[in-house]
């Protein structure tokens, strides 16, 4: 054989290598971040070519993947959750999600069990909380569902309007216009 078929044979296999490598790396990516940009964008361009993906295991919604972990929950409360309920790890996150969306109690509380540290808030977490008609009580409830101090409270669901999320509690007040 020519050392320009060599060649040329090598290049090939490293690149359907590489290939394989990147499909397999956005697979795992879309598997652990199923609601992040990446994860839709690959769903999106597999779908307009026709195929039926979900970067989400069945019965799992996105929307019960992001009240479970922007609740505060950590895989320890998964571990949990599952052995209270005899559930295997994603109808457990799929449950306590629902739970949350519903307003229900989980009964676990999201975190470690440990003191958390001091929730620093900036002035753009509280203008945007603010600012979409939250109010004191609004907090509150938010604290009760998500189990956590004021200060978190209002830094956690400020983000989540900064990130264009919702919070599980609707404002009570009137937003500020533009």
């Amino acid at each position: 054989m020519n050392p320009s078929t060599i060649r040329t044979r090598r290049f090939v296999a490293v690149g359907a290598v590489a290939v394989g490598l990147c499909v397999a790396g956005t697979g795992v990516a879309t598997a652990a971040a199923p609601t992040s940009a990446l994860s839709r964008s690959v769903t999106e361009i597999l779908q307009s070519a026709g195929v039926d993906w979900s970067t989400m295991p069945d019965g799992y919604t996105p929307e019960q993947y992001e009240a479970f972990w922007g609740a505060g929950y950590t895989p320890e409360n998964v571990e949990e959750l599952g052995a209270l309920w005899n559930l295997d790890t994603t109808e457990t996150k799929a449950r306590a999600g629902q739970l949350l969306l519903d307003g229900q109690p989980v009964p676990v509380a999201p975190g470690g069990g440990e003191s958390t540290p001091t929730v620093e808030i900036t002035g753009a977490q509280l203008d945007a909380l603010f600012g979409a008609g939250y109010t004191g009580e609004d907090v509150e409830a938010l604290a009760e569902l998500w189990h956590s101090e004021f200060g978190e409270t209002k830094a956690r669901a400020g983000q989540m309007i900064l990130d264009g999320q919702t919070p599980p509690v609707a404002p009570s007040g009137t937003p500020a216009t533009s």
